[in-house]
């Protein structure tokens, strides 16, 4: 686990020797080695609990005066903890400073970032998925995957009526419908409902494209957008229509073909008043008559 931008060694010549953590000034190294060794010299004198830091103490009392005196400027809220403040602000900003250091993946908590390594890179995943083989570490997790296979989207939304395969998915996407936009870009000001919206958006001001296909070296700005073209190398079409079952090897190019070729269409045969639900459909069936006719 790493922290985005790793550390300044040439400011920062204080390093902490039980972790990579190192540090500017020599007090603020002696104040972290307490977190190593246990000790909690710093105790509130209501309730007695005892801190390593004279700062979380101080933070800890505000519990006891009830004062939350750090302030989010893009909304309403408030937190007692500094560290709370400022995992909300990411929430804002967009900004995710712990990457994966197998992966790439960044996540805006430090906790998150335990759990994705926990979850995806362990090799104790005891249940596996009956569908396609993949193994997970919790049985909630395995349900939630065979929903994709199942077609399973138990969660609506109750303003239009969508439905998703996750809970979260269905949180963000109501937003849409809120008007809330809390994800804003620090150098332009507009704001998105989804985090991933603004990284791509973000793109647009920083030119960065650090997702490099290894098979013909193109690069994006975004991971779903290099995932989407290496199915032009893999020949992959994992998008299947409903209506027709013809495969796509994106999304966009699916809905395109289902608004415009099986949106609830009836195709009639001329030859022989057959009806299909799918222009493909009844294309592949002219050929039959095709081959009478020879």
């Amino acid at each position: 686990m790493k922290k985005r931008g790793g550390v300044d060694k040439e400011h920062r010549p204080f390093n902490c020797t039980h972790c990579n953590w190192a540090f500017k000034k020599l007090s603020n190294l002696q104040s972290h080695l307490q977190t190593h060794s246990g000790l909690k010299p710093h105790v509130c004198d209501i309730c007695g609990k005892a801190y390593s830091h004279q700062g979380t103490l101080q933070q800890h009392k505000h519990l006891h005066t009830g004062d939350r005196p750090y302030h989010c400027p893009f909304c309403v809220k408030t937190y007692i903890w500094s560290s709370d403040y400022r995992k909300h602000i990411r929430t804002h900003t967009g900004e995710k400073p712990y990457v994966c250091d197998t992966c790439g993946k960044d996540f805006i908590r430090s906790s998150d970032l335990r759990k994705h390594e926990r979850n995806m890179h362990t090799n104790n995943k005891p249940f596996p998925c009956t569908h396609c083989g993949k193994t997970f570490n919790k049985p909630f997790s395995l349900k939630r995957h065979e929903r994709k296979h199942l077609g399973e989207r138990p969660f609506s939304c109750p303003d239009c009526g969508k439905t998703f395969t996750l809970a979260s998915r269905m949180a963000e996407h109501q937003k849409i419908h809120a008007g809330v936009r809390p994800y804003v870009c620090m150098v332009c000001s507009k704001c998105f409902t989804k985090s991933s919206n603004l990284t791509e958006h973000e793109a647009i001001h920083t030119g960065a494209r650090p997702y490099k296909c290894t098979g013909c070296g193109v690069a994006f700005a975004m991971a779903s957008r290099l995932v989407r073209h290496q199915y032009v190398h893999n020949k992959e079409k994992p998008h299947n229509c409903t209506g027709c079952s013809k495969n796509f090897s994106d999304l966009d190019t699916l809905k395109l073909h289902q608004e415009q070729t099986c949106a609830g269409r009836i195709f009639v045969c001329v030859k022989c008043d057959k009806s299909f639900q799918c222009a493909a459909k009844l294309a592949q069936h002219m050929l039959n008559h095709m081959g009478t006719n020879v």
